[in-house]
């Protein structure tokens, strides 16, 4: 990787990352993608295929790679940072709750992959926004918790908003970060989380 390079992903990465900055996050990622989420007009179609994504050489990488694939509505880079054997597990309260009666044994890449598809058909554009990101290195991997915002928008406005916590086990082969386990967990104030957000795409799919 040259210096070049590094320094253009260390800039997008303190952009994405950066704590407190949530909705100037939101612009500047819309801007990249091509999907204002305040543009009045008519929306402009995907362009994952035309973002630079930053190498999955770092764990903070891949969270940004999982963030500007959402923006982009761009299923297959944000599934390519997942392992084959990816598993999501909700909250173990929340999965409890009404909206989780058909919530799958089971969640991996195949359910990951339905629950993007109907995100991306029923919204104009849709950000994510990580926050108080700790990374801890392990021998058989790293484990990543944070703090994350999703921000659904309609045409004109925020249609819905869920924010929680994760906690992520990445593994690296070969030198590329990707995630093998995604735990969701509710944050105090908050009940609309991603695990929520995916019961009810699944649901509706």
């Amino acid at each position: 990787m040259t210096a070049a390079s590094r320094a253009r992903d260390t800039a997008l990465i303190n952009g994405i990352l950066g704590i407190g900055r949530r909705w100037c996050v939101v612009a500047v990622l819309g801007a990249m993608c091509g999907c204002n989420p305040f543009q009045t007009g008519e929306p402009e179609s995907p362009t994952g295929a035309l973002i630079q994504y930053p190498s999955p050489s770092t764990t903070d990488n891949v969270l940004a790679i999982l963030s500007l694939s959402v923006c982009a509505k761009d299923s297959r880079a944000f599934l390519d940072r997942l392992t084959a054997d990816f598993r999501f597990l909700p909250d173990p309260v929340q999965i409890q709750g009404p909206d989780f009666r058909t919530f799958p044994v089971e969640w991996g890449t195949v359910q990951e992959e339905m629950a993007l598809a109907v995100l991306f058909s029923n919204s104009d554009s849709v950000t994510v926004d990580w926050s108080s990101v700790f990374t801890q290195h392990r021998v058989e991997g790293a484990s990543v918790g944070a703090t994350y915002r999703v921000n659904v928008f309609s045409r004109t406005s925020l249609t819905a908003s869920y924010t929680g916590r994760v906690e992520i086990v990445m593994t690296q082969v070969a030198g590329s970060w990707a995630v093998r386990e995604w735990r969701d967990y509710v944050v105090s104030g908050e009940s609309n989380t991603w695990g929520l957000l995916r019961a009810r795409l699944l649901g509706s799919g």
